[in-house]
């Protein structure tokens, strides 16, 4: 049986081993902290799929990608219609809200903050 030393330097080694690896394959190793908010989705999610975090962290940044627009990029694509801004303001000094946001975007967006 190996000693506790003994079993720490393997573990060393392996994990050596494995990073080592991971690098080979492209991968790159960041550390980062979590809002308390974020741990309890993060952990929640762990208990609902079983799967590790790393996996979990990897899909919900892959998701980002495919399914989500950005929302900043979102109105810079809007064309903007100087004839509707000069009809909409009027003379009693308030400014023109913003166009509201369709259900179907305002859902999209709302999945931003919910990756899980």
């Amino acid at each position: 049986m190996l000693t506790i030393e003994q079993r720490r330097e393997t573990d060393r080694k392996r994990r050596e081993r494995w990073r080592k690896k991971k690098l080979a394959q492209g991968c790159k190793q960041i550390q980062l902290m979590l809002t308390p908010e974020a741990q309890t989705i993060l952990e929640h999610e762990k208990s609902r799929t079983g799967e590790p975090y790393v996996q979990i962290i990897h899909r919900a940044i892959s998701g980002l990608d495919k399914s989500l627009p950005i929302t900043f990029s979102a109105e810079k694509e809007q064309p903007v219609n100087s004839e509707t801004n000069k009809t909409q303001t009027g003379d009693s000094g308030k400014t023109t809200p913003r166009s509201k946001i369709s259900d179907k975007n305002k859902a999209s967006q709302q999945g931003q903050l919910k990756l899980f």
